[in-house]
């Protein structure tokens, strides 16, 4: 079991930027606080604290070392609630992890299904980039994430909820009103393009640590296309009004297209054999003691049936 007066006294100097005012929230004396965090020091081999510094602060180690000290406890927590569950029998909460976009066009679609099934389950969701929240799965801080780009690891298992096309979005104007008449929202039907043909086109992309953008980049390589020019911004949403407002054409999941659409012509293009690229999935541990995962992954493949 982890330390706890140890973490205590460490975040508390830490936010406190003073020894003597960690001391007096502590209830303690500041040399018997500074002779345990070098005692600490001294453990580790390394310092905590800048001591030279005003107001305090913590070195490369002391940040490292909080973030250590957040996970421990995060799985402290975890691990306490895991074993009065299996105690009890009567786990009742899923935390969720999932990506903004999942959680904001998908999740709606799959949560009043599994309430109406499930209706004493306490779900907490919370929305992270995609290396964080297969972290926070990892550190069991969540008991699953929604990803459309799964981690390659052996520590998880990964369930498909449902597939979801990536396709590439273009506004309707008159010069694709030509190439391709009668096509305007064809969602369910994107037509095959050759993406050299596209090449003049300014391409809208996310930011290169998100998930749509990663997807992206692979459908661009693996087609070796190259835009001549391109915006980035900073969300589906964005991305898809500027398409509307005929600035450029976008890569798009085909779950978020009915929730952000816009109001203009919008034509959609089939990206082949790269297609599903994405696809909606739940990964968590495989040694996870959460009966609810599989009952929310089977109420959300039923829900994703119908994108």
């Amino acid at each position: 079991m982890i330390d706890q007066r140890r973490c205590k006294y460490i975040k508390a100097i830490a936010e406190c930027h003073s020894f003597s005012r960690a001391a007096q929230q502590l209830y303690v004396s500041q040399p018997s606080l500074s002779r345990f965090v070098r005692k600490v020091e001294d453990e580790l081999g390394v310092e905590l604290f800048e001591r030279d510094s005003i107001p305090l602060g913590l070195t490369p180690a002391g940040h490292k070392y909080l973030e250590y000290i957040e996970r421990f406890q995060a799985l402290e927590s975890a691990m306490k609630k895991d074993f009065a569950s299996i105690k009890t029998g009567t786990i009742n909460q899923l935390v969720i992890a999932t990506l903004p976009f999942l959680g904001t066009y998908v999740l709606p679609k799959v949560i009043p299904h599994f309430a109406e099934n499930y209706p004493s389950v306490n779900l907490q969701i919370d929305e992270y980039n995609n290396r964080e929240l297969i972290r926070r799965v990892e550190n069991r801080t969540a008991d699953l994430a929604l990803t459309n780009l799964a981690p390659e690891s052996d520590l998880f298992r990964r369930r498909m909820l449902g597939s979801d096309p990536i396709l590439l979005a273009a506004a309707y104007d008159k010069r694709m009103q030509q190439r391709f008449p009668e096509q305007c929202g064809n969602i369910t039907s994107p037509i095959p393009i050759d993406l050299s043909t596209l090449q003049d086109e300014t391409l809208i992309i996310l930011h290169p640590w998100q998930n749509m953008r990663i997807a992206a980049d692979a459908v661009c390589r693996h087609y070796d296309f190259t835009p001549k020019n391109t915006i980035e911004v900073s969300s589906l949403a964005s991305a898809m009004s500027l398409v509307g407002s005929n600035r450029g054409m976008t890569f798009v999941c085909r779950s978020s297209i009915s929730s952000i659409r816009p109001e203009t012509p919008i034509i959609y293009f089939s990206m082949g054999e790269m297609q599903n690229v994405t696809a909606i999935m739940a990964v968590f541990l495989k040694d996870s003691h959460n009966p609810i995962i599989n009952k929310f992954c089977d109420c959300a493949a039923q829900s994703l049936k119908r994108i």
